[in-house]
């Protein structure tokens, strides 16, 4: 953050000939869009109810109706090495985004640490959780699946 705050500093005091002017305002918006684009989709709560697993985020609420989850449970760290991120953020406000690895395949990843995770396994698409008490989390979701 420091760095791309240093950037936009810079670019502001660079003197720019007139003709490039436009690129000091394409980089200025992709700086931009970058740290919007980070802030808005940081997983900010991880809840589950009667109904949904629910991610909360100032871009809106991931929510996955408890009907289309297949398992869940947690996972280690040790079970995402290797992993590739097609798309997404790999450290930046969290882990989000789409990845890919040889354990997992793909799946879609919000979390805030590589600590505590969990693994939500639906029909279409698995998701990959930072989550403080998994324990609680993975008790509280898979009784509810019984029901």
């Amino acid at each position: 953050m420091l760095i791309l705050v240093g950037v936009v500093f810079h670019l502001e005091s660079f003197r720019w000939p007139t003709e490039v002017l436009w690129l000091k305002y394409l980089l200025l918006l992709v700086f931009l869009a970058t740290v919007l684009g980070g802030l808005g989709y940081m997983p900010i709560r991880l809840k589950a109810d009667g109904e949904k697993v629910t991610v909360s985020r100032l871009f809106g609420a991931l929510e996955i109706p408890l009907s289309e989850v297949i398992s869940v449970g947690p996972i280690s760290k040790s079970d995402i090495d290797g992993s590739i991120r097609t798309f997404g953020s790999g450290g930046f406000f969290g882990y989000l985004g789409r990845f890919r690895n040889k354990t997992l395949g793909r799946y879609t990843m919000y979390a805030t640490e590589l600590k505590h995770l969990v693994l939500v396994r639906t029909r279409q698409k698995k998701y990959l959780f930072s989550c403080t008490r998994p324990e609680e989390f993975v008790a509280y979701v898979r009784a509810r699946l019984k029901q």
